[in-house]
């Protein structure tokens, strides 16, 4: 009986190891398609952006999908190519739809009579999650991002660090699930950098407590 038990159990062993194997490379994307409408910006002044730096230590992923086997863990990679193109577009699509002309620049400076902002950034982390469990897959998107804004007309600045979180549970994972999070997650930050500004004389100000 107990060698029949130890067999048993060594099959189940084997099974579970063959499951595991090496993960796979999973490209990701940032989906707008959930992300709450924006609010229109009034007389928006036309905001140049310059592409996001990655200053994350891990610059080669952007999250994990943790099967039920440990050592089978896929890895979530851009769509884009880097965090850096995905972040990126997403801010100019976002601004988009908030009303804001936006031009996505290739190098640090706008051409002269094309912009009245510069906007800038860093990706101080972004980070993607989805973890199988029994009775469905736990999913997490977290991103911390650094804007800065730049007005033309005087040289004034302003910036601010912004952060979102979101997290679901699915019975059946799909790779759209993840992308909706992230979108959810990304949208938090930029709402929340754009509700603190106002627009006065072609330029973006924080607004001013009374």
């Amino acid at each position: 009986m107990r060698h029949g038990l130890l067999a048993v159990l060594s099959l189940v062993l084997v099974v579970l190891v063959g499951c595991g194997g090496p993960g796979q490379t999973v490209p990701m994307s940032a989906d707008m398609k959930t992300v709450p409408e924006p609010s229109k910006v009034r007389s928006a002044p036309r905001v140049a952006v310059v592409p996001f730096e990655d200053v994350r230590a891990d610059k080669t992923s952007i999250g994990r999908h943790q099967h039920y086997v440990e050592t089978n863990v896929d890895r979530f990679v851009p769509a884009e190519g880097s965090a850096s193109e995905q972040v990126t577009n997403f801010v100019v699509d976002y601004l988009k739809q908030a009303g804001v002309p936006v031009t996505l620049l290739q190098g640090s400076q706008a051409p002269p009579n094309t912009a009245d902002v510069i906007l800038a950034g860093q990706i101080e982390s972004y980070w993607n999650e989805a973890v199988k469990r029994f009775g469905g897959t736990d999913l997490s998107s977290k991103n911390r991002l650094r804007i800065k804004l730049t007005n033309l007309s005087d040289g004034s600045t302003t910036s601010a660090t912004v952060g979102g979180e979101a997290t679901t549970k699915v019975v059946n994972f799909s790779q759209a699930d993840m992308d909706k999070l992230a979108g959810d997650a990304l949208g938090q930050s930029l709402a929340r950098f754009v509700a603190d500004l106002t627009v006065v004389d072609r330029s973006f100000k924080p607004k001013r407590e009374d």
